[in-house]
């Protein structure tokens, strides 16, 4: 479950974002009530001071066991919804169906937002009107970050936003494909050359990457499967309308279940760092035990002192480690190491992580590279995986690492600050940046 345009405005994270008008709320409370949403537990939207809108109970306390919220399916943009709708199916020929030419759900939703969106502007008579009017206009992941503002992102930043791009533009060209020259019957023009255009339909894409819960589809009661043979993976997410302005936090637990026979999906709280949550007091949900670079990269923010970050490290950062340190750079490194290490995707799960230390598998290439003479694999395969007392003598090289981390973070952070104005995906891009240099500092303080 994602969020977005909400950033979480700590100390070194402020930004200005865009919500919703209550206006628009206030509509969408109808169409939900209209749907059997009954809000039973009395929530309410309002503005935090920390997080911007967020969701509250104006009458009723929480504790752990309770129900955040209970919403009827036929509230959420599920498989179910696409299914059922007869316009948007005729879109697509199911002749033109090419099993190695599939899309993920995801980005088949991303098309249902953009096929509303434009029935809602032609014809003002979308089912999903209220929805729409709430969603936010724009996002802040680093993959709306400015080219300028780019060129001062890390590595692990840049190498997910180039990943997320060239997934977006290949659903984008399937769909053209699909449905492109196809014209839309209110106002003549052609989809996906005139009506959802890229900048579109990665804004929809988002929405969708930001904001979906996750369900199991096997639950939900339909009959058809036209989308079947066109979508790759499962159909278990949706858009879950309302229920999305509930904000992540790692200090609570939560539960949601999408119940069969009652056809609702129930969002319950199982634990809080509060005994008690009073009315007026924002609640959060949790979107999973995810560190700080799955947050920002998927949904634009960050938490300080997340309590489930962790700071990870490449081998290619290793290697520049060696190049720009002069002790290590006049020692002599075989390339079977190198090798030996990417065969055993040794270089995974690679990280500092502030209780728990120094991940085995850096303590492992850490060893290898800088403490072992030996280059044979059958010698590097006993070494490795044999006795893990061997690999706690790298500490200097550890802070040979984090030093050099630490200075090339800083760096970017300088980078970005030099920038005449940066757009709000950059202001969040260089908060996070922060938070991993104050990570690092507190790490190697805890460790040294």
């Amino acid at each position: 479950m994602g969020r977005t345009q909400r950033q979480r405005q700590r100390r070194n994270s402020q930004t200005t974002t865009t919500t919703p008008p209550d206006n628009a709320l206030h509509v969408l409370y109808g169409q939900l009530h209209a749907l059997g949403w009954r809000n039973e537990t009395r929530l309410s939207a309002l503005n935090f001071a920390q997080t911007g809108r967020g969701l509250c109970s104006k009458s009723k306390s929480f504790q752990a066991g309770d129900e955040l919220i209970r919403l009827p399916a036929s509230c959420l943009i599920s498989i179910a919804t696409l299914e059922a709708d007869e316009g948007f199916k005729q879109l697509f020929n199911r002749d033109l169906f090419d099993k190695d030419a599939r899309i993920s759900f995801q980005a088949l939703v991303a098309c249902y937002l953009l096929y509303q969106g434009h029935l809602y502007e032609s014809t003002n008579d979308s089912p999903w009107s209220a929805y729409l009017d709430t969603l936010p206009s724009s996002y802040t992941t680093p993959y709306f970050c400015a080219i300028n503002e780019l060129q001062c992102l890390p590595e692990a930043l840049l190498e997910r936003t180039v990943a997320q791009n060239r997934q977006i533009r290949e659903y984008y060209q399937l769909l053209k494909a699909l449905v492109g020259e196809q014209h839309c019957k209110c106002c003549g023009q052609r989809y996906c050359e005139d009506i959802w255009t890229l900048a579109a339909y990665k804004r929809a894409y988002f929405t969708v990457n930001t904001r979906s819960v996750y369900i199991d589809a096997r639950q939900l009661k339909q009959t058809k499967s036209h989308f079947q043979l066109l979508i790759n993976g499962s159909s278990n997410l949706a858009l879950a309308p309302f229920l999305d302005l509930f904000n992540h936090s790692d200090s609570v637990q939560t539960t949601a279940v999408l119940y069969s026979k009652s056809q609702e999906y129930v969002l319950t709280l199982e634990a809080s760092s509060k005994t008690v949550l009073k009315p007026y007091e924002q609640l959060y949900i949790s979107y999973g035990a995810l560190p700080n670079l799955k947050l920002i990269t998927e949904y634009g923010f960050y938490l300080e002192r997340n309590a489930h970050d962790y700071f990870e490290f490449s081998l290619q950062d290793i290697e520049q480690l060696i190049v720009h340190n002069k002790e290590l750079a006049t020692q002599n490194y075989h390339r079977n190491i190198f090798k030996f290490i990417r065969e055993h995707n040794l270089m995974d799960q690679m990280f500092v992580h502030i209780q728990d230390g120094c991940s085995h598998n850096l303590r492992v290439v850490l060893h290898l590279i800088f403490k072992q003479q030996a280059y044979f694999p059958n010698v590097l395969n006993q070494i490795a995986f044999g006795d893990v007392e061997q690999f706690n003598d790298v500490q200097p090289e550890l802070s040979y690492l984090l030093t050099y981390k630490m200075k090339e973070y800083q760096g970017f952070v300088d980078a970005l600050r030099r920038l005449s104005q940066l757009t709000q995906s950059g202001t969040v891009a260089l908060g996070y940046l922060i938070e991993c240099l104050r990570y690092l500092r507190d790490f190697e303080q805890a460790h040294s």
